[in-house]
């Protein structure tokens, strides 16, 4: 949950990770960086269609492709910072009545997450490969308007899911780590 209080031990790994932490710091300014200048791009179709009567063509098939980018490239971030909605309320409970327990479980959830989307960045290779190998046959928009090549969004979805799975077992070693020591990793 977004806010919560980050407990001792809980974020040592995240605080320690250097160059990762930097590389998926990057994706997440990448991704901000993307969304203002989707903001400028819509404002500017806007004013194109009013004042001039001219839009700027695959405007939508931007915005699509975009929001997709943009949300595999800020992934790993916002689980590194804790912002990952979660219900929380067997945590809290947890938390009070037996925190090693609720850090062991901690630990086991984000080993989870990192195994699942370790297997969905195997799976997804072959599609990648595809579209950077067939571009002709793997694009988004409509011939002969506007079309955008599959493969650069692709390639972000993958390095989103390799970096969100590589930060789940950053997690989770973190987790693991306070609770084998009782909360003072």
């Amino acid at each position: 949950m977004a806010g919560e209080p980050i407990l001792p031990g809980e974020r040592a790994a995240s605080t320690r990770d250097g160059i990762f932490g930097r590389i998926i710091g990057a994706m997440n300014a990448l991704g901000t960086v993307w969304i203002i200048g989707l903001m400028l791009l819509i404002n500017a179709d806007i004013f194109g269609r009013t004042a001039l009567n001219a839009p700027i063509a695959g405007v939508a098939e931007l915005v699509a492709f975009s929001i997709v980018g943009i949300v595999f490239l800020q992934l790993a971030h916002t689980l590194k910072s804790g912002s990952m909605t979660r219900s929380d309320v067997l945590l809290n409970y947890l938390e009070r009545r037996s925190p090693s327990l609720r850090r062991a479980l901690m630990a086991l959830f984000h080993l989870v997450g990192a195994v699942l989307l370790a297997v969905i960045a195997w799976r997804f290779w072959p599609s990648v490969e595809q579209a950077w190998l067939h571009p002709e046959r793997h694009f988004m928009g409509n011939p002969g308007f506007f079309t955008v090549p599959q493969w650069p969004l692709f390639a972000l979805m993958l390095a989103g899911i390799v970096a969100t799975s590589l930060q789940f077992f950053i997690e989770a070693a973190g987790h693991a780590r306070a609770a084998a020591s009782g909360g003072r990793a």
